[in-house]
C-alpha cells in the first residue's frame, strides 16, 4: 500500500522566454494552450498533493503568473538560479517529495509519474529519474527526489551549471544519495534515440500537435503508450523534427558531468549558441 500522507508535490518550472521558441508554452493546443493540457494531464495523478508553477521574477513572467496564478499554485523566483527557485518554492509549499517536470513536456502522462512515484517510495530512494540512462523519448523526462536531497543541493552545489539545471549536484553523488534509475515496461529501451517530444522548436511543436490531433479526441488524457503506439504506426509525425533527436544541454558539460554518456546526447552550433545567449 502506498502511502498518501506524504507531500508530495509536482513542481513545474516555467517561463516565457525562451530563445530558440519563445513563449511556447502558450502555443495553441486542442482548444486551450499546452501549458493548459499539461496541468490539466498532471491533475489527474492519483499520488500529486498539490501542483506548483515554479516562474521567474523577470517582469516577462509577470503574464505567466497572471495567466497561471488562478489555475495552479505559482512561485515566483531567480530566473538563472533554477535551484534556489526550486528549493524555495518546496520550502514555501512544505513539499516532502517533490516531482521535476518542466512546462516544454506538454504530453507528459500522469501515468507514468504514479509508476515512478510508487517506485519511488517502495525503494526509498533519495533520487530517481527515467534519464541516467534515457530509455523514453526527451519530453518524458521525470525526477523525483526528496526535500532533504534538495536542501544538501541547494547548500552545496556551486557551479553555475548545477544551480541553473537544479539536480546535478545529486547525479554526481551516488555516495551521498540513494539514487535510482526507472525504466517502463516497453520492450523497446531505445526509444529515446528514435523519437523526440519535448518542445524547443518549431518543428517540435508540429510533432506535438500531430500528435494531439490523432488522439485527443477519442481519450483527452491519452497514455505515453498510446503516444508511442501512434508515432509508430505514422512515421511521418516524427520525421519532423529527427534532426533533434538528442539535442539537450548535456553535451555543453560533458567534461564535468559524470552520470553523462556522450551517446545520449548531441549538440548542434544553433543550439549552443541561443544557450549562451538565454
Amino acid at each position: 500500500m502506498i502511502s498518501k500522507k506524504k507531500n508530495i508535490h509536482c513542481i513545474v518550472q516555467c517561463r516565457l522566454s525562451s530563445s530558440r521558441l519563445p513563449a511556447k508554452i502558450f502555443l495553441p493546443g486542442p482548444n486551450k494552450t499546452l501549458i493548459q493540457h499539461l496541468l490539466e494531464r498532471l491533475d489527474e495523478s492519483k499520488y500529486l498533493k498539490k501542483i506548483i508553477i515554479a516562474t521567474t521574477n523577470n517582469s516577462n513572467d509577470d503574464y505567466t503568473y497572471n495567466f497561471l496564478r488562478n489555475k495552479k499554485n505559482i512561485f515566483r523566483g531567480s530566473e538563472k538560479n533554477v535551484l534556489e527557485r526550486y528549493y524555495k518554492c518546496a520550502k514555501h509549499y512544505k513539499s516532502e517529495i517533490i516531482v521535476r517536470i518542466t512546462s516544454d513536456c506538454p504530453l507528459m502522462d500522469y501515468r507514468l509519474i504514479d509508476e515512478m512515484i510508487e517506485y519511488f517510495l517502495k525503494n526509498d530512494c533519495d533520487y530517481l529519474s527515467n534519464i541516467h540512462p534515457p530509455s523514453l523519448p526527451d519530453g518524458f523526462d521525470v525526477e523525483i527526489f526528496t526535500f532533504s536531497s534538495l536542501k544538501i543541493a541547494y547548500n552545496k552545489a556551486k557551479k553555475s551549471f548545477q544551480k541553473e539545471h537544479v539536480t546535478p549536484y545529486i547525479w554526481d553523488q551516488p555516495n551521498k544519495f540513494k539514487i535510482s534509475n526507472f525504466t517502463t515496461d516497453l520492450k523497446d529501451k531505445k526509444l529515446y534515440e528514435k523519437y523526440r517530444l519535448t518542445l524547443d522548436y518549431i518543428e517540435d511543436y508540429l510533432v506535438i500537435f500531430e500528435i494531439y490531433k490523432k488522439l485527443y479526441k477519442k481519450n483527452k488524457f491519452f497514455s505515453y503508450k498510446d503516444i508511442i503506439k501512434t508515432i509508430k504506426r505514422y512515421k511521418n509525425i516524427t520525421k519532423m523534427n529527427n534532426k533533434f533527436i538528442k539535442v539537450n544541454w548535456y553535451g555543453l558539460y560533458l567534461e564535468k558531468l559524470k552520470s553523462i554518456k556522450p551517446k545520449d546526447t548531441k549538440i548542434i552550433d544553433n543550439y549552443r549558441n541561443n544557450l549562451s545567449k538565454s
